[in-house]
């Protein structure tokens, strides 16, 4: 895979440091990442899912930004993979409805270009890893087709679908000015995620407000 340009390693990098606690927090946790990871599990991964993809879709659909309505647009396409995967795994009805997203707050938070940025690299970043949980459970959970952890949307691929977003959110954040709201979007993004798979918003180690003004890496 090329090396993202120096622009968008940038970018990249306070917005990885500013999630850090919070994507190692959620990973630890989820039971699809288990060695012995079932049907049952993705489909209760997606369930979790579900909800906040549609509220993150809400919010990019409103930012005012061509690029992250385009990444709105492909997420209504994930949505409709994940509501097919949840009806092949007869699983579409869940027992217990995970924890919505605020979604009225996300959506007005998003109209800030730099928030909604952030938020963007939060949901494009769950594609990336997908593709990692797609080749190693494919085979495990044959004949299933797991659609939403396959490239929906991205006839590139993801790897190249990744590098394409990467080089945007680069130039989106080139002057700097931006990268704290980026920051604010990134984290906002995590801790919406977190009640949907049964955790605290900070998943037991997030950053506190207090703290936004030391997130801009130096």
């Amino acid at each position: 895979m090329a090396a993202p340009g120096a622009a968008a390693s940038v970018a990249l990098q306070p917005l990885r440091e500013a999630t850090r606690e919070l994507h190692h927090a959620l990973d630890s946790r989820l039971r699809i990442g288990g060695e012995d990871a079932t049907l049952a599990d993705y489909a209760e991964h997606l369930r979790a899912l579900r909800p906040w993809l549609a509220a993150v879709r809400e919010a990019l659909a409103g930012s005012g930004v061509a690029a992250l309505e385009a990444v709105a647009r492909q997420l209504a396409l994930r949505l409709e993979a994940l509501e097919l995967d949840l009806r092949d795994a007869q699983a579409a009805g869940p027992a217990t409805l995970p924890a919505l997203p605020d979604t009225g707050t996300l959506a007005a938070q998003a109209t800030d270009p730099g928030f909604a940025w952030g938020l963007a690299y939060v949901v494009e970043g769950s594609r990336l890893g997908g593709s990692v949980m797609h080749r190693r459970l494919a085979p495990r959970l044959a004949p299933h087709p797991m659609r939403y952890f396959a490239p929906v949307g991205a006839e590139d691929g993801t790897p190249a679908h990744w590098r394409h977003f990467v080089a945007q959110l680069g130039e989106a954040l080139r002057d700097g000015a931006a990268v704290p709201s980026a920051q604010r979007g990134a984290v906002a993004g995590f801790e919406a995620l977190m009640p949907c798979f049964g955790l605290g918003r900070d998943g037991g180690s997030a950053p506190s407000p207090s703290r936004d003004a030391n997130l801009h890496a130096s």
